[in-house]
């Protein structure tokens, strides 16, 4: 048909919404052969810090898609207590943590992860080299409960 074809495709995908596990994901790892470039990996900032609210950023108070992700009743928000906790123990930033287990996850390609800092573009980089085991996959992703989808337009 001459026509190029889907190589990727990019989607909001974290601990916080996997939503796209369900159908999408496994479109594009079966059926499609494609590799996904998940947006928004680390949920706004949602796990990049504990939530105990003392240092929420300017962003995280003003930004309209925060209100989607981080409502204090959602039984999800328990996840970035796990993401806080594997971090420690493993001593390395809550950011790594997302991002290590994010890329356990077939057919991710590469997250796209936004930053204005330098020092969080390293730590970010650093993901790669964290390593999850079965038993912390699934403490992360065990208290996950289905949501509405969003981010599609």
């Amino acid at each position: 048909n001459k026509l190029t074809p889907f190589i990727s495709m990019q989607n909001y995908h974290s601990l916080i919404y996997r939503e796209e596990e369900r159908e999408m994901i496994p479109l594009c790892k079966k059926h499609l052969g494609v590799g996904t470039i998940p947006w928004s990996p680390l949920s706004r900032g949602l796990l990049t810090r504990p939530r105990n609210g003392n240092d929420a950023t300017l962003r995280s108070k003003t930004d309209p898609w925060t209100s989607l992700i981080q409502k204090e009743d959602d039984p999800n928000m328990a996840i970035v207590d796990r993401v806080e906790e594997i971090a420690k123990k493993k001593g390395v930033s809550m950011s790594q943590i997302a991002l290590a287990w994010l890329m356990t996850k077939d057919p991710v390609a590469a997250p796209i992860v936004g930053t204005t800092k330098l020092e969080n573009l390293l730590d970010v980089i650093k993901s790669v080299e964290v390593k999850l085991d079965a038993e912390e996959i699934k403490y992360l992703e065990e208290t996950y409960t289905s949501k509405p989808i969003v981010g599609h337009y």
